[in-house]
């Protein structure tokens, strides 16, 4: 396990594939133009949840590996990952669009609900348990152990992927929407996603509507309400009439929210490929575009990464 391994890329798919490759025993650098809190991966809501990737039935496994790897991290506090209940939800007069995230589910994870148990003007819904990770602690943390684990961070910007692959064994490419230039990768694109942070408050539980669409995050430092499905938008900003819009959808569901404060809004682009890119090419490993699932798929895919570099290297 002499191997020099470099990965590309500091948000939740490089340092995942870094967790993974060091704790099977391969040493592993890091390259990357940024690094927490600067990144995309910092502002994701994030919960565990098959997201626009169900197309991709490559998905199932990765998923339900990392639903796996999460839920076990969540025996321990210092990572910020907690199993929460989450409510998906599907309101009066409205047509389920898809059902495969079913699919996805680890067995035994969730259960169909009454309508007398939904709120107000819903008729069907499910209730889950999934991992809740607060970004702001959870990849300081991952970032962390990894430092202790040996792993050096260099920011760099990497013009030329095949020119970087030459002074490595193997390089690993996690630079999410960065691969749109780096791999001249037309079947990536940016799908911005706008929300709105409110003041938390107790025993809030994760609600989603994908058809309207609209969800509620409850973390420790803030309610994030979403959100936005934009694709082909290229500027990670918010705008002030879909903010608004974002808060009145969650008011009407949750009344008791308008109490809360609001702290602020942000935006940022998901990487999203109608097919994710794991695949080995050369020396090179891909692993992006994987949308609004990046969390979801992290470590399941990180393990793939693994098997491609104990199998074909």
């Amino acid at each position: 396990m002499n191997k020099q391994i470099a990965i590309i890329g500091a948000g939740i798919s490089g340092l995942s594939t870094a967790y993974t490759l060091v704790n099977a025993g391969y040493p592993v650098q890091i390259f990357a133009n940024a690094f927490s809190p600067n990144l995309v991966s910092n502002k994701a809501a994030a919960f565990w949840f098959p997201y626009h990737v169900r197309n991709d039935k490559r998905g199932i496994d990765w998923c339900q590996k990392s639903y796996a790897h999460f839920q076990e991290l969540a025996n321990n506090p210092a990572t910020g990952i907690s199993m929460q209940k989450l409510i998906k939800a599907l309101r009066d007069g409205v047509q389920e669009t898809e059902i495969a995230w079913l699919d996805f589910m680890p067995a035994n994870s969730y259960k169909l609900l009454n309508a007398t148990e939904l709120q107000a003007g819903y008729i069907k819904g499910y209730e889950a348990i999934v991992p809740l990770i607060e970004t702001q602690i959870f990849l300081p943390y991952l970032q962390n152990q990894l430092k202790e684990k040996g792993v050096t961070f260099t920011e760099e910007h990497i013009d030329n992927l095949c020119n970087f692959a030459k002074g490595f064994d193997i390089v690993i490419n996690c630079t999410a929407l960065g691969a749109r230039v780096l791999c001249k990768d037309e079947q990536l694109i940016p799908v911005r996603g706008q929300v709105a942070l409110l003041q938390p408050i107790a025993q809030q539980t994760i609600f989603l509507d994908n058809e309207l669409p609209t969800y509620i995050v409850p973390r420790k430092d803030a309610i994030i309400v979403g959100g936005t499905y934009e694709e082909g938008i290229e500027y990670a900003t918010t705008e002030t009439s879909t903010i608004e819009r974002l808060l009145q959808n969650a008011y009407s569901i949750f009344p008791a929210l308008q109490q809360q404060n609001i702290l602020g809004d942000w935006a940022g682009l998901r990487p999203f490929r109608a097919d994710i890119r794991l695949e080995k090419e050369g020396n090179i490993i891909h692993n992006y575009g994987h949308g609004g699932s990046g969390y979801t798929l992290s470590f399941g895919c990180a393990e793939e990464v693994l098997h491609i570099v104990q199998n074909e290297f």
